[in-house]
């Protein structure tokens, strides 16, 4: 078993990671131009790292699971932060430092990705060089739908990119991930958006969120280990942004912020149906609205408990939901587990 080392504090408002000072900033516009551009959505998962201050990023525990190939361990280690990642294929990572290790963090990135990283993300991260790796990175060999290898509060941030999709009990693995995590730290999780627009018309016409992709019991299997004891599950547990929220209130997490991400060309062009979805989406509300009334004046809910739906209905009619391809949610730790 591998324990990690107890998380250290890194200060900021509400537990979260401190930001640097506007002189370090990027450049407001560059995420809007990133979203028009870039089709993957690792180079905006590395933003959110850039934006925190280098002096800050030793003390920034970072568990990255899934871990895969280290697309985004690698970078992150190389920029100074204390990364661990974990994979139920470790082999992934071990293969890909081998594939990669002499070469530039940035010029592996780009070749795992097939996107360039943004000048503004790569000067932050790494100034005028380009690290190397060493091929000495190492993933933990972990479950995520079993308990994980690490300590109670032992990590600052979790990142699950594109891995809460491929689980059968999604409590099971953000109640192990929140685990990990300190209070007050930072869940980074991301999921193929299900309620932009486009994926809302695929749905509705082939109950797919992709015309061009299909969930099958032969087809979603993307691998098995050798032995055939471990199985990857491809996007066979897809969730929506309203399951994903409930998920993470009664697994101990507050959803903080919506990242933008890789834009749907089709949704874009979609917009016009947006108006629709404003309206359908009040309607669905109206219900809910009058029975967490009911519930709260029946003390079913507690009296002091806020009404979720203004804030509900802000995400789903952001752009990040109607027209971003990927759901990028930061989460908060809390003490209350919601449940």
């Amino acid at each position: 078993m591998v324990t990690a080392a107890p998380a250290r504090p890194t200060g900021g408002p509400a537990g979260a990671p401190a930001r640097p000072a506007p002189g370090r900033a990027i450049s407001a516009l560059a995420p809007v131009r990133a979203c028009l551009r870039t089709r993957s959505l690792y180079p905006f998962v590395l933003r959110w790292f850039a934006s925190i201050e280098p002096s800050r990023r030793g003390q920034t525990r970072v568990l990255d699971m899934p871990a895969g190939s280290g697309v985004l361990s690698a970078p992150l280690s190389a920029a100074g932060f204390d990364v661990a990642p974990a994979d139920l294929f470790p082999e992934y990572l071990e293969g890909a430092e081998a594939r990669h290790s002499g070469r530039g963090v940035v010029e592996a990135f780009e070749s795992e990705t097939g996107v360039r990283l943004d000048a503004d993300i790569r000067g932050a991260l790494f100034g005028d060089s380009d690290p190397k790796r060493v091929g000495t990175l190492r993933a933990a060999a972990a479950d995520m739908e079993a308990p994980l290898p690490f300590a109670d509060g032992s990590f600052d941030v979790v990142l699950c990119v594109e891995g809460i999709e491929h689980v059968m009990d999604r409590h099971k693995t953000l109640r192990e991930l929140r685990r990990a995590l300190r209070p007050g730290g930072r869940l980074l999780i991301t999921t193929p958006n299900l309620l932009s627009i486009r994926a809302r018309i695929a749905y509705a016409l082939a109950g797919q969120r992709a015309l061009k992709s299909f969930i099958d019991e032969h087809t979603s299997v993307w691998g098995r280990s050798p032995d055939g004891t471990r199985t990857y599950h491809g996007h066979a547990f897809l969730i929506s942004y309203y399951q994903l929220r409930y998920s993470l209130h009664h697994c101990g997490l507050r959803i903080r912020a919506l990242h933008r991400s890789n834009w749907s060309p089709s949704s874009v062009l979609l917009a016009p149906l947006a108006l629709f979805i404003w309206l359908g989406t009040v309607s669905a509300q109206r219900r809910a609205v009058r029975k967490f009334e009911r519930l709260r004046r029946e003390g079913a809910i507690p009296p002091d408990a806020e009404a979720p739906y203004r804030e509900m209905l802000r995400h789903v009619m952001s752009g990040a939901l109607l027209f971003n391809a990927t759901l990028i949610v930061e989460a908060e730790a809390v003490r209350d587990s919601g449940a």
